[in-house]
């Protein structure tokens, strides 16, 4: 076999061994988390390795070059005017935020053959079974380390490392069947296992996500009459309106944060005390006028983990718009499938309420996968579709 072929081979199935890679690495840290009290070091380095591979890659890519030099120009006037900028965790925060950038333009500039991509997909299905199995086991046995949380609160997400990892990625699984299976959505059997599972993990936010899907699968894909999907949206209405009344004012721990924080803390789990204790308070002490326009951030502790504020947080207002025009431009698609930026928006709201995402090098690669399913391809998406139906009729 020639170097061009192993090349051309590698690089087909580069997108699906890097999940392979994250998935298993980050199962590791998180048995380190709950049974060693810290994290392994494991992930971390293969993260280096692979933001070291992509920049290398990228170097004659002109446009991310300039985008990289314009984005730590932004960063570093941001830093130069705190009195403790340049610390070692920002720096390191901002190649996290580099790493998905770099990422989505390393595959669009070396883009996966058709195989590859079909490859991926039973690639990451494989995984989100498997860890399905795991949440059920979880579930069934009260196994500890297959918890979301290491406190009481219920919730399982086998072994994602984390809520907010598993939220993003139970969030795109969701969306990913129901662009891949359309009206069959809710007839096929992995499509369920992702919504139960989902249920499963106790995260308030893939609620949200789940009630989302419904509705687009029930206005664009289920074949009913206008007077029928009317009835079914009044109905998946009054079904969303009661749960979030009895979760929130009626039963469990939801409720009991309501009763002594506010609806508010409910909601956001406590995000808006973040806001108001640490981050405001951080602002108004250690900002000057420029830092308005560029960001900046000396310890990682005064993040709200609400996605969009903490980006101007980290950024500024010019920066943070620079940054999101530059990750939008790397990740969204040319041409997208219909419906596409619905999703794009309701994930836009998910990052809103939540943390964790755009530094987060693990829900990258997911993302990867979000954006191959985006991709307009009506033949090739088509003929995967059909091909599973006739493996399980």
């Amino acid at each position: 076999m020639n170097l061009a072929k192993t090349k051309k081979i590698i690089q087909q199935y580069l997108t699906a061994l890097l999940l392979l890679v994250f998935f298993v690495s980050e199962a590791f840290s998180k048995y380190f988390i709950y049974f060693d009290g810290g994290k392994s070091d494991i992930p971390r380095m293969i993260k280096t390795a692979v933001f070291v591979f992509l920049g290398v890659a990228l170097l004659k890519n002109t446009k991310i070059i300039l985008y990289t030099v314009v984005l730590f120009v932004s960063f570093s006037i941001g830093q130069f005017f705190l009195n403790n900028g340049f610390q070692t965790e920002i720096l390191v925060s901002f190649s996290k935020y580099l790493f998905p950038v770099f990422l989505f333009a390393y595959f669009s500039k070396y883009s996966v053959s058709r195989a590859g991509v079909q490859f991926l997909f039973k690639t990451f299905e494989h995984i989100l079974v498997f860890n399905g199995i795991l949440i059920f086991l979880g579930l069934l046995f009260e196994i500890y380390f297959f918890k979301s949380y290491v406190g009481a609160r219920f919730g399982y997400n086998g072994i994602f490392i984390n809520t907010s990892t598993s939220s993003y990625i139970y969030a795109i699984a969701i969306f990913y069947f129901l662009l891949k299976y359309k009206d069959q959505f809710l007839k096929n059997w992995k499509s369920l296992l992702i919504i139960i599972c989902s249920l499963l993990t106790g995260t308030k936010i893939l609620y949200l996500f789940i009630l989302g899907a419904l509705i687009m699968y029930v206005y664009s894909f289920l074949k009913i009459s206008k007077q029928q999907r009317n009835v079914l949206f009044t109905f998946i209405g009054i079904i969303a309106v009661s749960l979030l009344y009895f979760f929130f004012f009626h039963w469990g721990k939801f409720n009991d944060i309501r009763t002594e924080k506010g609806i508010v803390s409910s909601i956001l789990s406590f995000r808006d005390e973040l806001l108001i204790n640490n981050t405001i308070p951080f602002i108004t002490n250690n900002w000057q006028w420029p830092n308005y326009l560029f960001g900046g951030i000396s310890d990682l502790a005064t993040r709200s983990q609400l996605g969009f504020i903490d980006i101007f947080l980290f950024w500024g207002i010019l920066g943070g718009l620079l940054y999101l025009f530059v990750y939008c431009k790397a990740f969204i698609p040319k041409s997208m499938v219909k419906n596409g930026y619905i999703i794009v928006i309701v994930l836009g709201v998910m990052v809103f309420l939540a943390g964790n995402f755009f530094e987060n090098a693990s829900v990258a690669i997911y993302l990867l996968i979000l954006k191959e399913i985006l991709t307009e391809r009506p033949p090739y998406c088509n003929n995967i579709q059909l091909n599973e139906q006739n493996q399980n009729p």
